[in-house]
């Protein structure tokens, strides 16, 4: 007679029991999982808007003129529509249309688009106060100036429902930096 091994397999109750349980685990971590994309998210956006007014400081710096940061929307305070960052030779704070396509910055006196953020997307809110409703410009110094010609100290307060408040706030000498704040609504 052959004897027969013994069955080395799982049991169907046993299967049930892992299965409750990598359900139970996943149930717990999958809030803190959706808050850490949130926080990435918000934190990933204010860095791209620190980066853009890095690069319109630095053009200004490099190229000796002016360059002016200009929100797409025609709505106060709205920033998350996207921007553009432009020379801005007559300190005008527009850039004509006709002018988008145009790359070609060596023509003295002629403004050029140097790059356009387009809109960051759902549920997210950049908004800032007096100083640069409509736009800002960095003059060739590196300082910073508000649309109406003003001093350019301010604040663009970037928001994601549920998640922590950044804050990239502009110092007159035109250095920007990023700040926690409070949980946004």
């Amino acid at each position: 007679m052959k004897k027969f091994a013994a069955n080395n397999g799982f049991t169907l109750i046993e299967l049930m029991i892992t299965l409750v349980v990598v359900i139970i685990l996943v149930a717990i971590a999958a809030p803190s999982f959706n808050s850490m994309i949130r926080e990435n998210r918000a934190a990933t956006q204010a860095n791209n808007l620190l980066s853009s007014l890095q690069v319109a400081r630095s053009e200004a710096i490099n190229r000796g003129v002016r360059v002016s940061m200009r929100r797409l929307s025609n709505t106060n305070s709205v920033w998350e529509d996207g921007w553009r960052i432009f020379t801005d030779w007559n300190g005008d704070l527009q850039i004509p249309n006709a002018n988008l396509n145009i790359k070609d910055c060596s023509v003295d006196g002629q403004d050029c688009l140097l790059m356009e953020q387009q809109a960051l997307g759902n549920n997210i809110t950049i908004r800032t106060g007096g100083a640069f409703l409509v736009g800002l410009t960095f003059l060739p110094s590196g300082e910073i100036i508000s649309a109406g010609g003003g001093l350019g100290i301010g604040t663009f307060s970037l928001c994601i429902p549920g998640a922590i408040q950044r804050n990239i706030t502009i110092s007159p000498g035109g250095r920007a930096r990023i700040a926690q704040g409070g949980v946004c609504p």
